[in-house]
């Protein structure tokens, strides 16, 4: 393989590429405009050019069902063997299990390689660009897969014509912001100001926060009144030289031959032996992480006072907290996470992602509804207790009656969740990038754009770009009469006041916000893209507009139903009442529209731990 400067690409003819920008410029540089084209980006294939051709075509519905299938079994046999073995923690097994299932979205790509990729004479036209917060990671692996091929070209370009990432916060106006916060927010953001260099002995005890969400804030707020000390922790940065790694070789052995079993499952024979070694040399960084924070914890807690302690975190089924974990346990110190979004209580696959579960890590965790402790319970990795105690006075603010919808705004809204994989995305959906977006293409073209109202079509916020183009579904609609697309970063939360009736789809965290507003929510659930669960699709049903997209008549029935004036729709979502409640009660907040979950959290945190 080679990774030279190129200026004539007439030589090429099999090319891997993701984005237009580049592909057009190497057609101006001598790139033969028959050459053939792999790619999964949806903007290359919407022209049906049959030059460009879909890479990830081998993967029907039917065995992408099957490939991700197996993703639980094959995360719980890894941790399984991992733990068995002498002297390994079990935080060094769930690292081992986290890493593994990450590494199926590698091992999906590998999978899409044939037998000719590995001998045939191929250009991959990579970029660079800005990305997101996590880097670029818009390129598919292909370079690590077919180093050996000594016919295999790479080279990168830059790409030019990239609007920058805008900021939310920048594009929501304060007061909204505020009024969504509440004073919880407020008063947590000024004490943590002025306690920064407060010594700890003036407070009754510590609470350690190394990530938030809603939740931990209002719970946070509410042990400062109490007299505690809380603190935002991160673990210390350390040289190269401070380091000694642990050797993890009889680890990675016992692991291989379950790995070896997926493989050879998938991959052509060619590319069992590159995935493996891509596998262990990336498995081995992981560790490199997990050891480096692990020292890092290390240092900072060795400072820690004396006062009684516990840790509150967002996002725990990491290496920061697994590493985090085993400082905690060496001093007696709780870790208590908390529930940022409903997904595990509604989604029919959520058990496929349970290895990266912060209930795998920590002591207990506070949940909004007694569903989702029971989907937690189940989980094979599972270690903590719950608590339940509502959701985030946040999400109970959505149900203000004093917001009136904007008359300036579109009366329904579409927020989308059609987030594409790319190389980072995870599963919880049986469709290729490329099916994803011609399922939303159709859902806009059958349905919003034939009403005879006005629609807010609000684009996912997309944190990590999946890949360099602007999506071809955007560009679809831009100039259809009654669509205003909104493609700004900022979250839907803010934006929920300013519509009528609101419209999404898939079994996400996205769903929460619009359920509490008390606005009528109509639900697409899709069956091969983060459908419900069968007891969560029931009872939905009846407190929500639910439509099924494998239903006969799907689009027309939607249709039919959203070309009814508002007050209609509402009047029927008024009927639903009873129904909503039980099912808010059931799935989203065991405290329906009380308040006070934070309160609740730190009732429970005071009684078993600080006390």
């Amino acid at each position: 393989m080679t990774n030279k400067p190129l200026e004539n690409f007439s030589e090429f003819d099999n090319i891997f590429c993701d984005s237009k920008e580049v592909l057009f410029w190497a057609y101006d540089n001598g790139l033969p405009k028959d050459a053939l084209i792999k790619t999964s980006a949806p903007a290359l294939l919407w022209d049906k050019n049959p030059n460009i051709q879909n890479i990830e075509s081998r993967w029907s519905e039917k065995e992408m069902r099957k490939f991700t299938s197996e993703i639980k079994t094959f995360s719980e046999k890894i941790y399984d063997y991992a733990i068995s073995i002498k002297n390994v923690t079990r935080e060094e097994a769930l690292c081992a299990a986290q890493f593994s299932f990450q590494f199926q979205k590698t091992l999906f790509k590998a999978a899409c390689l044939k037998e000719e990729d590995f001998y045939k004479k191929s250009l991959f036209l990579k970029v660079e660009g800005v990305a997101g917060p996590s880097g670029n990671q818009m390129n598919s692996p292909w370079d690590k897969f077919l180093s050996n091929n000594p016919n295999f070209t790479t080279y990168t370009y830059s790409i030019k014509n990239q609007p920058k990432a805008k900021s939310s916060i920048k594009k929501t106006h304060i007061s909204k912001r505020i009024q969504i916060a509440g004073i919880e927010t407020v008063l947590y953001r000024i004490i943590l100001k002025l306690t920064k260099n407060i010594p700890s002995f003036f407070f009754r005890n510590e609470v350690l926060i190394p990530s938030e969400n809603e939740l931990i804030i209002e719970t946070a707020s509410s042990l400062m009144l109490r007299g505690s000390k809380v603190k935002q922790v991160s673990p210390s940065k350390l040289f190269e030289n401070q380091i000694k790694y642990k050797d993890r070789q009889n680890l990675i052995e016992e692991v291989l031959p379950i790995l070896r079993e997926r493989t050879s499952q998938w991959l052509v024979h060619q590319c069992e032996k590159a995935c493996e070694d891509l596998y262990v040399k990336e498995l081995k960084e992981h560790f490199k992480l997990f050891d480096r924070s692990l020292i890092g914890w290390r240092s900072l807690l060795s400072n820690k006072s004396n006062k009684k302690s516990v840790v509150l975190i967002n996002s725990a089924g990491n290496f920061i907290g697994q590493s985090l974990a085993v400082l905690c346990k060496e001093k007696k110190i709780p870790i208590i996470s908390a529930q940022h979004g409903v997904t595990a209580e509604i989604s029919e696959l959520h058990d496929e992602c349970g290895v990266v579960y912060n209930s795998t890590i920590v002591d207990t965790s506070l949940l909004y509804n007694h569903k989702a402790a029971e989907a937690e319970s189940k989980i094979h990795f599972t270690k903590s207790n719950s608590l339940v105690v509502g959701m985030s006075t946040r999400h109970i603010r959505m149900n203000n009656k004093n917001n009136t919808y904007s008359k300036s705004s579109p009366p329904l809204v579409y927020i989308s969740t059609n987030l594409y994989k790319g190389n980072i995305g995870g599963f919880l959906s049986f469709h290729t990038d490329y099916k994803r977006a011609r399922n939303e293409q159709k859902l806009l073209k059958e349905v919003f754009i034939k009403l005879p109202h006005r629609v807010c079509y609000k684009t996912y916020p997309e944190e990590n770009k999946r890949y360099a183009d602007t999506d071809p579904v955007i560009q679809d609609v831009r100039d259809e009469k009654n669509i205003e697309v909104f493609d700004e970063k900022i979250d839907m939360r803010y934006l929920l006041s300013d519509y009528q009736v609101i419209i999404t789809s898939s079994a996400t965290s996205t769903l929460g916000w619009p359920v509490m507003s008390g606005k009528p929510v109509i639900f697409i659930n899709q069956q091969n893209n983060g459908p419900l669960s069968s007891e969560a699709k029931s009872s939905l049903s009846k407190g929500l507009f639910v439509f099924n997209d494998e239903d006969v008549d799907f689009y027309d029935n939607l249709r039919l139903f959203l070309s009814q004036p508002i007050e209609e729709i509402e009047n029927q979502w008024r009927l639903k009442k009873t129904s909503r409640d039980k099912m808010i009660e059931e799935f989203f907040s065991s405290y329906g529209f009380e308040k006070n979950a934070g309160k609740r959290a730190a009732d429970e945190i005071m009684k078993h731990y600080l006390n």
